[in-house]
């Protein structure tokens, strides 16, 4: 009986540690799979809760085709700030291709030097900068993506790394996808925002596009055309080349024959050029004057008078730029406000609330419709403290601070748009 009596106190033992090895072996498989990537699409913006309901796990290596090495997080089409994602970063020695342990991607915060990024991580500034390629170790960006070697030996297979990235970048903006359209028809309710967003566009592709402004009534059953990609249609004038285009917008001359279907360069004057990537405010910031820019300059007649949403400093200000997280050249719409998560964002001017939710890359995102064909635009909030249809006063707390969307940090993007058109919202605020 005894006997009997130790054979199954060992057969339990056995049976527990298998248990326990099984257990262990699925935990560590899973989590050399390139870590998970949690991904909120903002379906609750009531809940105070970082994640809550609506949140969805997808594999890393599918989601991203770079990622840095060591932990950190990834800039991209997905927002990987601490309001929506999290990414995991064990098992990088599983992803093909890569050699773990040769760098991590930092993004440069307010304040950075390239002295203290050396310091902190223990390599020296020249070889920070001969692998990021950096002509002068005092221009820092915030927002901007360094790649760290994580040591000497390090520096030239970063180098190749962040050179293959460049590269890859430049390809992608060359080929653009064929141009296709889509006629939308006009449902009750519908706005040119809520519009933009179901067909993960830029708002100003939907104004570049179409002959219409958001002050304008849309017509139920009224159709507007939708592109498969951002970007605007323009009429061909006389000595226009693809080169001299692809010049004033800043985009590839090969995204331009790509996306219209042509095979060599050559324009008809008075034909339609679609634009890939293009926004309507474009020579606006180059100083032109052809017809972008009158059509721009002739709908703002918006006087002093609007308010800051937020206290804060001025982190991008409104006209072309270098595109934090994309790395291109990109118009800027609005202008950032960095402030800290969860303070205040205040309606600029009295008026209706006409979108209260995602909105692409804008993260969570108000816009308030006021008199004059005017409207004013709040990005990357972490809480939406209003609804569509609501009316509100200046100064009205509308939402919070946040980094949803494409960002880099803390901050609300702001806008103001005369007849749909962006202008520069310094002009107005006081």
């Amino acid at each position: 009986m005894r006997i009997s009596k130790k054979i199954k106190k060992c057969f339990l033992a056995m049976l527990l540690a298998l248990t326990v090895i099984f257990s262990y072996s699925c935990i560590s498989f899973a989590s050399r799979r390139a870590g998970a990537l949690w991904y909120s699409d903002g379906f609750d913006d009531s809940s105070d809760e970082e994640f809550s309901a609506g949140y969805v796990v997808v594999d890393a290596i599918d989601a991203r085709k770079y990622e840095g090495q060591g932990g950190g997080s990834s800039n991209g089409d997905l927002s990987l700030m601490d309001d929506d994602a999290e990414l995991f970063e064990e098992g990088a020695e599983e992803r093909p291709g890569i050699v773990s342990g040769n760098w991590k991607m930092i993004t440069v915060e307010a304040g950075w030097t390239l002295s203290k990024i050396s310091e902190s991580n223990g390599i020296s500034i020249e070889n920070i900068m001969k692998a990021n390629e950096l002509a002068n170790q005092h221009k820092l960006r915030e927002g901007q993506i360094l790649y760290i070697p994580a040591n000497e030996n390090a520096v030239e297979a970063t180098l190749k790394y962040v050179r293959g990235l460049k590269e890859d970048a430049v390809n992608k903006l060359k080929q653009a996808a064929p141009l296709e359209m889509t006629d939308y028809v006009i449902k009750n309710g519908d706005t040119l925002w809520q519009i933009a967003n179901t067909f993960n566009l830029d708002v100003n592709t939907i104004f570049g596009c179409n002959k219409v402004s958001e002050g304008d009534v849309l017509k139920v059953d009224s159709i507007i055309k939708i592109p498969n990609q951002d970007g605007i249609f323009i009429t061909v004038k006389k000595g226009q080349t693809v080169e001299k285009l692809a010049k004033e917008y800043d985009i590839y001359p090969e995204a331009i024959l790509s996306a219209n279907r042509m095979e060599e360069a050559s324009l008809k004057q008075g034909s339609q050029l679609f634009l890939p990537g293009a926004k309507v405010a474009v020579a606006e910031s180059n100083g032109k004057t052809n017809a972008v820019a009158s059509k721009v300059k002739n709908t703002v007649s918006v006087k002093k008078g609007f308010g800051w949403p937020v206290a804060g400093k001025i982190s991008s200000s409104y006209g072309r730029r270098r595109h934090p997280v994309r790395g291109n050249s990109d118009f800027h719409t609005g202008i950032d406000i960095r402030a800290p998560r969860g303070r205040t964002i205040a309606a600029s001017s009295a008026g209706k609330v006409v979108h209260a939710g995602w909105m692409g890359g804008y993260g969570r995102t108000i816009v308030i419709s006021h008199p004059g064909n005017i409207t004013t635009l709040y990005g990357h909030c972490s809480k939406l403290l209003v609804k569509v249809g609501a009316n509100v006063r200046r100064g009205q707390a509308v939402a919070r601070i946040g980094s949803t969307g494409i960002s880099t940090g803390n901050h609300v993007h702001f806008e103001v748009r005369s007849g749909g058109r962006p202008i520069n919202p310094i002009k107005v605020l006081r």
